[in-house]
Order: C-alpha cells, then structure tokens, then sequence
C-alpha cells in the first residue's frame, strides 16, 4: 500500500487504532455524514468499516487511506479510490472511484484538496489510469465546489436524478509507446 505525503498531510494505512478517531471525526458532525451514509454509525459499526477497509489492502488500487496531519500525526479523515460499476445510459462502465471525507473541525482548511490531488498524482502517474470518477449528492455543494477545484467535468448522473458524476481524464501520454 502507498503511503502518500504532501506539505501537510501523511495519507497511510488504517490501523486499529484509528477506530476511536475516526468514530469521532467522521460520526460526531451531521453534515459530514449526512449525505453518506446518511445517519452516523456507531463506534462498532465504525470499527467494522474499517475491518473491511483494512481487508482490501493488496488489490489493484489502494482502497481508503487514513489522512493524518503531519505535524501531529492526528486522524483527520480519509481519501482513497475504489473499483466502482458506473450505472451509466445504455450500458455500465468499470471505473475507478476517489472518496474522500473529512471530520467537520477540518474543513475549510484545504486539507479534502491537498488529500485529493495527491490521490489524483497517484491514481494518474503511478497507476497511470486513464480517468477517474466521483458521485456525489446534487445538493452536496461542499464536494461539488471541491469536484470542480479538482478540475473534474461535473454532470448530471443519468440514472439518479439526485446525483452528479464528476469526471476527470488523465492529462498525461503515456510514459513510452507501450503504455508503461
């Protein structure tokens, strides 16, 4: 798994220890939770989120990484991508997904766009994908505005009249003619 460090954060791998954390920063804020999942889990619910998360390790992308401030090393949130089944008009694409979610006490920070961006270097020159995608609630402007920040093309998700698809191909040839 990648540990990934910008100016201000260290994205790393869940361990147990972050169960206490992230039940707090990511359970105790309706707006952090209130589009997704829509209600806040419990702390063993957490937990087993985690578990699950933590049991992805090893696959082709890396899956939810914890951000943590790097000053302190403080469990702020998470950001990863995900193998995800677009349901699109006429057909369903295979797509890989950036998620992100930050405690509330951190937003306004620029740490969703630093954690994002980073995500995006890797998911584009290390994994070299040729395109990322987020869903997202049409009513949920905070992910919106950062969707857009980002650079990503935000349009009306054709198969859920409350949600938009953002977007975002990689600008990058290839690095040699056989696409490694």
């Amino acid at each position: 798994m990648p540990r990934l460090e910008t100016k201000r954060l260290i994205l790393r791998e869940y361990s147990f220890d972050d169960v206490d954390a992230a039940h707090a920063a990511l359970d105790g804020h309706p707006d952090v939770w209130r589009f997704d999942p829509g209600r806040p889990l419990t702390r063993e619910e957490r937990r087993a989120a985690l578990e699950t998360r933590i049991r992805e390790y090893g696959s082709p992308v890396p899956g939810s990484l914890a951000v943590t401030l790097k000053e302190s090393g403080r469990f702020i949130g998470y950001c990863g991508l995900q193998l995800y089944l677009c349901d699109r008009i006429p057909m369903s694409t295979p797509e890989v997904e950036l998620f992100y979610k930050l405690g509330r006490d951190h937003w306004g920070h620029g740490y969703a766009t630093e954690a994002c961006r980073e995500m995006i270097r890797y998911a584009f020159e290390e994994l070299r994908l040729t395109r990322i995608v987020t869903c997202t609630h049409r009513e949920n402007t905070h992910s919106i505005a950062l969707l857009q920040r980002l650079g990503m093309r935000i349009d009306p998700d054709a198969t859920d009249p409350d949600g938009v698809l953002a977007t975002l191909e990689n600008p990058g040839p290839p690095r040699n003619g056989d696409g490694r």
